[in-house]
């Protein structure tokens, strides 16, 4: 929109640069808030301010209405330890916290968007500028055998169950069982965990979304730190889903997983149909 700034809320990791870069070339003038302490790119410096989301009134809505804000995308990874690791919350945003019937990610979320949908402020999808960011369906790299196939099936059931609870968006699986469930440490501790537990090796990490979920909170990311956590731990296989995960420099991530020999299954609908999954596994998509 003429005259009209893009805000984006930024947590940790590539994605808020990936999309700023990507805003700029579309003729926007993004303004990056950022909520960590983690040093933005040089060449974005002068684009960013720093606000505190525990003081999400007196920090994060005082400096959209300052910039003039109407439209916002929220994209990086929020530590749950910002909000309970000696935080500072202001009045207001502890009455909000007060008034939500469970504190899980999506109920965040949800109450934040009432508030600034009060104050006229959009929040857009987090895909709105992020360019070529998903997975086509199908196989990127060695074959799967019969038994990893079967876990996939399993695997993404469980993933889907355990995401239906508003718990965490990944499991990992080998030999049918499940070996680690996503919750508050985030999927790369996750993955170590499971894949160490699972003495055998070779275990299988399945990361989905929620169903019917809402495109602009809590998409699920894969990117190099996922592989690096899968190598660690001897995982090799990671199952997603087709449109509803975002990789972060999808070639860089395609080489890496080569290099690293972890398959990639990309999955579009029917997740658990394992003839779907044999289908795919015939078929074999170009690493680069």
């Amino acid at each position: 929109m003429d005259g009209e700034k893009l805000g984006i809320l930024a947590g940790k990791g590539e994605l808020p640069w990936i999309a700023v870069k990507n805003a700029i070339e579309m003729g926007e003038d993004p303004v990056v808030f950022l909520l960590t302490d983690d040093d933005p790119p040089e060449e974005f410096k002068s684009r960013c301010h720093k606000v505190v989301l525990t003081k999400f009134y007196s920090s994060v809505i005082k400096s959209l209405k300052k910039f003039q804000i109407k439209r916002i995308v929220s994209l990086g990874k929020i530590p749950k330890n910002i909000i309970y690791e000696n935080p500072k919350f202001d009045l207001r945003t502890l009455l909000l916290l007060a008034r939500m019937h469970n504190k899980n990610d999506y109920t965040v979320f949800l109450y934040l968007n009432d508030v600034l949908q009060k104050y006229g402020i959009e929040v857009l999808p987090q895909t709105q500028y992020l360019k070529n960011c998903f997975l086509e369906e199908g196989r990127y790299g060695k074959r799967l055998s019969s038994s990893q196939i079967e876990d996939i099936a399993f695997g993404m059931y469980y993933a889907m169950e355990v995401n239906r609870l508003d718990i965490g968006q990944c499991v990992i699986v080998g030999d049918k069982i499940v070996w680690a469930v996503e919750c508050a440490e985030g999927t790369d501790e996750c993955i170590r965990r499971g894949g160490k537990l699972f003495k055998k090796g070779g275990a299988i990490v399945c990361k989905v979304a929620k169903r019917d979920h809402d495109p602009r909170f809590d998409i699920p990311v894969i990117g190099i730190t996922t592989l690096e956590s899968m190598k660690e731990s001897n995982c090799k296989v990671l199952a997603i889903e087709t449109k509803g995960t975002i990789v972060v420099n999808k070639e860089k991530f395609l080489k890496k997983a080569k290099d690293y020999g972890i398959t990639i299954i990309s999955i579009k609908d029917n997740l658990t149909d394992k003839n779907k999954i044999k289908k795919i596994n015939g078929s074999w998509l170009s690493i680069l």
